[in-house]
């Protein structure tokens, strides 16, 4: 992480959060706040208005067989790395779909094309941070898990955290079934 990053967290995340000098700590404290502040909104919110964003580190070098096009890679479910279950899932559920994107960046421009009302990120946490508040400026209820480790090459995450939070769903309205409204997991 360069200088101009430090800067830039600092200027998102305030400088006292970042005296102590653990950059990554302070961005998960950021992003455990903020995935609380959130849960309600995203779990109210129809998986069919839903998508996930994945980072290209995730993908498994050698192994993977994702499609480039253009600022994102296209998953073929090839079962190379972590990312094929997710997208599986993600889709099972009906969510309006999964991207791997090449860089943080690439948020707000597929929140703003897309349209959905909330995201499900993934990453290292300084990126996460980042895509947190590109969610939040655009009025999108967010969710993240971080990576496992920080890496820009075959990083991976907890399958089961995602998956848990892949279906937060909304509590059902007093005197309905909850079980109705889930699905099953497949």
């Amino acid at each position: 992480m360069g200088l101009a990053d430090i800067a830039k967290l600092a200027g998102l995340l305030g400088p006292k959060v970042l005296a102590g000098g653990d950059i990554a700590g302070a961005c998960a404290k950021f992003a455990e706040k903020k995935n609380r502040e959130h849960a309600r909104a995203f779990a109210a919110v129809p998986f069919a208005e839903r998508i996930v964003f994945v980072p290209q580190c995730m993908r498994a070098t050698g192994r993977c067989r994702a499609e480039e096009k253009g600022a994102e890679y296209i998953c073929t479910r090839c079962g190379g790395c972590s990312v094929a279950p997710i997208a599986r899932r993600a889709m099972e559920l009906g969510y309006m779909g999964l991207k791997i994107l090449k860089g943080g960046s690439a948020v707000a421009r597929h929140v703003e094309k897309m349209k959905p009302r909330a995201v499900l990120g993934l990453a290292c946490q300084y990126e996460g941070a980042l895509g947190i508040f590109e969610c939040e400026r655009l009025g999108v209820a967010v969710q993240f898990v971080p990576l496992l480790r920080d890496g820009c090459a075959d990083t991976d995450v907890e399958l089961e955290k995602v998956f848990a939070v892949l279906e937060l769903t909304a509590p059902a309205p007093a005197g309905k079934d909850r079980k109705a409204r889930a699905k099953p997991r497949g």
